[in-house]
């Protein structure tokens, strides 16, 4: 196999940091100066205390996270951790680059030309309006699964254009240990997984027969999907199942070449999947058994581990069973993607800057069919993956504010709006919109008959590059969350107003994961007890308010009204059975 020239030329680190550090710098000067409603306070009070968030867990996150809050950073640790979402953000948007300058370089020869429009794509993408806005607060763990993804990738753009040899494999085995690894983040991370298959297949259809790879990649799939544990306690279709894959590749492998059993990169490629997923086996189990103030579906048997990862407790039927008619699913995802380029505009020029943007991006992929068929089937896998095949798996109900036909009557709703499990797409979608403005680029300067590197055609076709002012422009109001600071208000109000050693009865996401962020890391009036009603139907929540031993009230860090019970101790509890 040849090198081609373009393939040659080195990728171009220094401009990827250089957008990356763009990108840093417009979160950083929106970022949120404290917590914020939804998960955002579970998830930064989870990193303080080491504790394990809502299920699946988030383990990754959870220790990745609390590393980064150990950093000096900023006095606050809301604020710490809300610059871990905007630098994990910034780091996809500077792989993208990376992958969207190797993508069009058969699209846009001229090197300056590509750059700029690599990070003009680019750009459209880290400031859709979902990815801006959770790029200032850390309200979920999607930050981290937009940079696995773009990790995924570059490593797969990468192999595909490494010189041939022994060490060329390690960037698969790489890729397979990110994915499993990103996977105990969350499952949004592996979607990356499919459309590197294709540009593997695409570039050496050769690679997926080796055995090492085929024992790779079915050791990834069932470490991912959690079907290796059908051979703990699994039923016996599930186990025959495994088995059965099990056998038919080590058939294959022996019939290829006993020797292979004998190869250190097939062992080397187990041992990468396996460090990759224990942390969901390892970290979850341990940290729960020492009982941590946050410590959701207290996974410290392996019935609770089974049902935390496989969120049993919140009862999603089988993707059979719609919750909505798929069209109607669609049109819910079309609604959020109207939001992404303009959504501080009115609705008339919010869908203009939509359409413009989506030409853009469709222009983008025609123009990898023309130039670049691997780049381009790659691309088309990715989005069907984080589009199309999301929507059917994700089964929402009718979106919180989608208008739907009123012959339908009262229909079941989502509580809130779910753009931001689409986030990766919206990211990508910077990647075609790149491409097409390089295309767009190449086609006015050739309107002018002068190439791109002349001064003429350069002044013909940079001009496009203004369109990524549209997004900066149109989504900064709402994508902004500077100055937004009800959420920690709320939270010190309501504690504020119970009496020392009092018990909040709460209910919802909103109205207790402030709280805890207050309690745990301000420190704000730990004597009161926060119980949630919800939760009350678990064991587990039962079990810690059982165990919980409430600090001293200390009165010089309470509202004024309870000065004068400094000193007061906690009034007897009844046992509790």
């Amino acid at each position: 196999m040849t090198t081609s020239p373009e393939r040659r030329e080195p990728p171009p680190y220094l401009f990827a940091v250089l957008c990356g550090l763009a990108v840093f710098g417009i979160y950083v000067a929106t970022l949120a100066e404290t917590t914020a409603f939804w998960d955002t306070s579970e998830y930064i009070a989870a990193a303080y205390v080491l504790g394990i968030p809502h299920p699946p867990g988030n383990p990754f996150f959870t220790v990745l996270a609390h590393a980064w809050g150990a950093l000096p950073l900023a006095g606050l640790y809301a604020v710490r951790i809300n610059l871990f979402a905007a630098a994990t953000s910034a780091a996809c948007a500077g792989l993208l680059f990376l992958v969207a300058d190797r993508w069009m370089r058969n699209v846009v020869t001229v090197r300056w030309a590509r750059l700029a429009a690599a990070f003009a794509g680019v750009l459209v993408g880290a400031l859709a309006w979902t990815v801006w806005n959770q790029s200032t607060v850390n309200e979920k763990v999607y930050t981290v699964s937009m940079l696995s993804t773009a990790l995924v990738l570059w490593l797969g753009v990468h192999w595909a254009d490494d010189e041939p040899g022994a060490h060329k494999d390690r960037w698969l085995v790489l890729i397979a240990y990110v994915i499993t690894l990103s996977s105990t983040n969350h499952m949004m991370g592996v979607l990356a997984g499919p459309a590197v298959a294709i540009y593997v297949l695409l570039t050496d259809p050769r690679t997926l027969l080796k055995p090492w790879v085929l024992w790779l990649g079915l050791f990834t799939a069932l470490a991912v999907s959690g079907k290796w544990t059908a051979l703990v306690d699994g039923s016996p279709a599930d186990k025959g199942v495994v088995l059965f894959l099990l056998v038919a590749v080590a058939g294959y492998t022996a019939l290829r070449d006993v020797g292979e059993f004998r190869r250190p990169m097939l062992w080397l490629s187990i041992l990468a999947v396996v460090v990759g997923i224990s942390i969901n086996y390892l970290f979850l189990p341990l940290r729960a058994a020492q009982f941590p103030p946050i410590n959701e579906g207290e996974p410290t048997t392996w019935a609770a581990l089974m049902e935390v990862l496989n969120r049993a407790q919140y009862g999603k039927p089988s993707v059979l069973m719609r919750q909505a008619d798929f069209p109607s699913q669609l049109g819910n995802y079309l609604q959020y993607f109207n939001w992404q380029f303009a959504r501080d505009w009115s609705p008339a020029l919010a869908r203009v800057a939509t359409l413009l943007f989506t030409a853009l991006g469709l222009s983008g992929a025609a123009a990898l069919w023309v130039k670049d068929r691997r780049a381009f089937w790659a691309s088309l896998t990715l989005m069907g993956t984080l589009t199309l095949a999301l929507i059917f798996y994700l089964n929402f109900k009718y979106g919180f504010s989608y208008a739907t036909n009123p012959a339908l009557g009262p229909v079941p709703r989502e509580v809130r709006e779910r753009d931001y499990f689409f986030v990766v797409s919206f990211s990508c979608f910077g990647l075609w919109v790149a491409v097409g403005i390089g295309a767009l680029m190449q086609a006015m300067a050739d309107l002018t008959k002068r190439s791109l590197a002349t001064p003429a055609g350069a002044l013909a076709g940079a001009p496009v590059l203004g369109l990524v002012l549209i997004p900066i422009l149109g989504n900064h109001t709402t994508a902004s969350r500077a100055n937004e600071t009800l959420a920690r208000d709320f939270a010190v109000d309501m504690l504020e107003s119970v009496a020392p050693y009092g018990i909040l009865i709460t209910a919802g996401d909103n109205d207790t994961f402030p709280l805890w962020y207050a309690q745990e890391v301000e420190r704000v009036r730990p004597d009161v007890t926060i119980a949630n009603l919800s939760l009350m139907n678990t064991r587990w929540h039962l079990r810690q308010l059982a165990r919980r031993k409430e600090p001293p009230f200390d009165a010089s860090r309470a509202a004024a009204i309870w000065k004068d019970h400094a000193g007061s101790s906690r009034p007897a509890r009844p046992s509790c059975r």
